[in-house]
């Protein structure tokens, strides 16, 4: 059952009262009293009222100073408040107007007037109540994001501090949602507290989990750039020096911070900036200095996937191929295919470009399926092998493992002279997964290698798990081979022990003789570089 619109009426005299409440009798109200304006105050508090008929003139406090005190409490900036007076002079419905009063409904009142207007009203705070329910935060009961675009409208020069707390996401992890909302309404009873004194009159919102903003209308133009760093730097330094204590446990907890001013997308430009911070792990950034950096890169990444389509459908998505040489018996033995694009100017673009773009844009997959046909129709040219590079995270894609399992069941002759070779990619989730996957095409007869031997996830833990035939060991490690005994002696122990479980050895990034002949006589078995061959369009 719908709670019915409870009327606060406040006037010293108690026929007044009574008169009014006769005539509302009969309207379905719940009717309360003040008797002056500083119990209507404290009444507003206790009982929410939906709407508020306002004597002018009363003792202890009058209509108009009741009207300034309740506008001051946040949550009655939106009760409709009206007035019920004798005056009549300009003045007075002037210096009302300014309390904050909405109407005026003048004495002696009309029985039919009042109702029309009470109704009207108690529609109108329905609506207003709908409106804060949606503007809030369910949780710390700040004003949300949705309040704060509005609000913004409202300022004639805002300026905003947006912060979040860093690593949000794994305190809900690593102490359930429930402590960390904890913690985040904690952190809100203390904000201003740490903030800088400039900053204890700007109104906060809690804007989404872990983040928040300061906003405040510098109609005097006054608060400068350097000013606002300043501040946010004191707050970022108390913030990070400040404990919060939680049953008997103390919580560290580190913000990263943006603010912005004059844009006439001032949330987004804040939000956009603080996205930036934390990518980069800068505690305080501009957001206005960072702003066209970030939409230039935007509308190179707009380009790029223009790009990637228009090359995708012009079939200019190609392989190039760089030869593996054979230390042993001094011939080319395997290729490794590595995607092009070939743009409007026939220039030959690298992966480097927009292989990540790609992933974003959702056209990642079409490109493995070309790469897939490009690398397997290649096999026809020659009689060597080609390597073709996957991610774990290719394989986790069901669409992209069943892509790559065709092929390799609707080709098994070709699929012999393939090696699949890992990228490293910390990102995969499902083991089980890419062992299935590496157990299925060595089925097929294709051969398992490890890109990048030493670094990230590819290495000697993972050996046993892929059971893999080739190690490419890392190019970081190569390339300077010939000036860095250190680099030396870790790919020698790398070959000792490729020797020893019985796989192959392929030192990338080989650029010269000098780093050439340290390869051979370190035992590795195949050399890839541009020392041997650059990257070509065509097999020879």
């Amino acid at each position: 059952m719908e709670n019915k619109p409870l009327i606060l009426i406040v006037d010293d005299m108690k026929d007044n009262r009574l008169i009014i409440k006769m005539a509302l009798k009969k309207e379905g109200y719940v009717l309360e009293e003040a008797l002056n304006g500083q119990e209507a105050v404290k009444r507003c508090q206790e009982l929410k009222p939906d709407v508020i008929l306002m004597d002018a003139i009363m003792p202890i406090m009058n209509g108009y100073h009741a009207t300034e005190a309740i506008r001051k409490i946040e949550e009655f900036n939106r009760t409709p408040i009206l007035m019920i007076t004798s005056l009549n002079e300009k003045n007075d419905k002037i210096k009302a107007l300014k309390a904050g009063v909405n109407d005026f409904i003048s004495k002696p009142f009309d029985k039919y007037e009042l109702i029309a207007r009470c109704n009207s009203y108690a529609n109108l705070s329905k609506i207003n109540k709908q409106y804060i329910s949606v503007s809030k935060n369910s949780n710390t009961h700040l004003p949300n994001k949705i309040a704060l675009l509005n609000d913004i409208k409202l300022c004639k020069n805002p300026k905003i501090i947006l912060f979040r707390i860093q690593d949000y996401e794994l305190l809900e992890q690593f102490y359930t949602n429930e402590i960390a909302i904890k913690i985040e309404e904690k952190f809100t009873k203390i904000i201003f507290d740490l903030v800088a004194p400039d900053c204890k009159d700007a109104r906060l919102y809690h804007t989404s989990e872990g983040e928040f903003a300061l906003l405040k209308d510098d109609i005097e133009k006054i608060i400068f750039s350097e000013t606002i760093y300043k501040n946010c730097t004191f707050f970022y330094n108390n913030v990070k020096n400040k404990v919060i204590l939680l049953n008997n446990y103390e919580y560290d907890i580190s913000i990263s911070i943006s603010f912005a001013h004059n844009s006439e997308h001032l949330f987004e430009h804040a939000r956009m900036g603080l996205n930036h911070a934390i990518k980069e792990n800068i505690d305080v950034v501009f957001a206005n200095e960072i702003t066209r950096k970030v939409q230039k890169e935007a509308q190179n990444n707009i380009q790029t996937i223009q790009m990637i389509r228009k090359a995708l459908n012009d079939e200019k998505v190609v392989s190039y191929f760089q030869p593996l040489y054979n230390n042993k018996t001094k011939k080319i033995e395997k290729y490794e295919s590595l995607v092009r694009i070939i743009d409007e100017d026939s220039k030959i673009i690298s992966p480097f470009s927009f292989l990540d773009i790609a992933k974003k844009g959702k056209y990642y997959t079409q490109i493995t399926k070309k790469v897939l046909q490009n690398s397997f129709n290649a096999l026809d040219l020659t009689t060597t092998d080609i390597s073709i590079n996957i991610s774990a995270t290719d394989i986790e894609d069901k669409y992209i493992n069943k892509l790559i399992l065709d092929f390799c069941k609707n080709n098994p002759k070709k699929t012999k002279r393939v090696v699949f070779e890992l990228l490293e990619d910390e990102n995969f989730k499902d083991f089980s997964v890419v062992k299935e996957f590496i157990e299925t095409v060595k089925g097929y007869g294709a051969l398992i290698a490890i890109d990048d031997f030493g670094s990230g996830y590819s290495n000697f833990e993972r050996l046993l798990d892929f059971q893999p035939d080739i190690l490419k060991i890392d190019g970081s490690l190569i390339k300077n081979i010939d000036k860095n005994q250190f680099s030396r002696d870790i790919v020698e122990t790398m070959q000792d022990f490729a020797i020893k479980i019985g796989v192959k050895t392929v030192a990338e990034f080989v650029s010269s003789e000098a780093i050439f002949n340290i390869v051979n006589e370190i035992g590795i078995d195949y050399t890839q570089g541009y020392f041997i061959d650059e990257p070509r369009a065509n097999i020879n």
